[in-house]
């Protein structure tokens, strides 16, 4: 409605329209705030280290199949880690370390095993043992990936098979 006097406009709104020009500049709002607000994504964490962390996965090891490690080729490669220098990381150090509780030390290695088949309890698991060699059920695996990459470390992942000795994948 218009009405004035004196050569003034003055412009009166129903209730209804008070109220949706008040969800219209409230939506317009909102949508401003969302539009200028950068996508923030926290800065990774200082990463104390610069060799990236080696997931090695071995699917099928000690067992059969074109692609399965035998129980030697196993064997080789572990012997092969202990002797290298690289540090096999036990999960505990690992979310230690995502935490910020510990660094990561140099050359860290993750071994991911598929451990739900008989092959692994009865054959490979003994194996580990004896070395004192700790290792992660590969079902973790895209869980502590995405937690390694949000910290800030690199992550190179390996999927051992009887193609290729581990020395040449970690070379």
């Amino acid at each position: 409605m218009f009405g004035g006097g004196g050569g003034k406009m003055v412009i009166r709104l129903t209730k209804a329209t008070r109220f949706f020009c008040i969800c219209a500049m409230l939506l317009v709002t909102v949508l401003i705030s969302i539009g200028t607000r950068g996508i923030t994504v926290s800065a990774p964490y200082a990463v104390p280290n610069s060799a990236p962390v080696r997931l090695v996965v071995y699917r099928g090891a000690g067992g059969e199949g074109v692609a399965a490690l035998t129980l030697r080729e196993l064997e080789a490669d572990l012997d092969f880690l202990l002797e290298s220098g690289c540090v096999v990381l036990a999960e505990e150090t690992l979310v230690a370390a995502l935490r910020r509780e510990t660094p990561l030390p140099p050359a860290p290695v993750l071994l991911l095993f598929e451990s739900g088949d008989k092959a692994f309890a009865a054959r490979v698991q003994p194996l580990l043992a004896a070395r004192g060699l700790p290792w992660v059920a590969y079902e973790k695996s895209a869980l502590l990936t995405q937690g390694l990459r949000a910290a800030g470390y690199a992550v190179a992942r390996l999927e051992r098979t009887a193609g290729f000795a581990l020395e040449e994948q970690l070379a």
